[in-house]
């Protein structure tokens, strides 16, 4: 079927080829174009349904990544106060050893710059016997 579009000559002329068509013809464009009609507006009214359910997933998703969100930020939040808790802990746990005598500094691991790895340090207390 043929659009009635774009400079007012051409509708015109237009309007006057439908003039001089038989009445069965129109009844069938006009058939025609309330079939389009229907079927436009059950496109609008899927297309109106689709976008109200992908708000609601939308929604429903966007609650879910900030509840996430918060979790993580809260579980981010204890895990520094634990590690800053044993940080501070740190000092006092190192007076406790050296009070009750089990903190030796000589058997610390310590790290050679030239040879890289960690190596252990003989405790004193382990040395070889001496013979006279």
């Amino acid at each position: 079927m043929e659009k009635i579009r774009g400079n007012p000559s051409d509708r015109l002329s237009s309007i006057r080829v439908y003039e001089r068509m038989p009445v069965e013809s129109l009844n069938t464009i006009l058939k025609q174009l309330e079939k389009e009609k229907r079927s436009l507006e059950n496109q609008v009214k899927n297309y109106a349904f689709r976008l109200e359910q992908e708000t609601k997933a939308y929604h429903k998703t966007n609650n879910e990544r900030r509840t996430y969100l918060a979790e993580m930020s809260q579980v981010s939040g204890s895990h520094q106060d634990s590690k800053r808790q044993q940080m501070e802990q740190l000092p006092r746990m190192k007076e406790n050893l050296v009070k009750t005598g089990r903190y030796n500094p000589v058997n610390q691991k310590t790290v050679n710059a030239k040879r890289g790895p960690v190596k252990k340090i003989p405790r004193s207390n382990h040395l070889p016997k001496l013979n006279p």
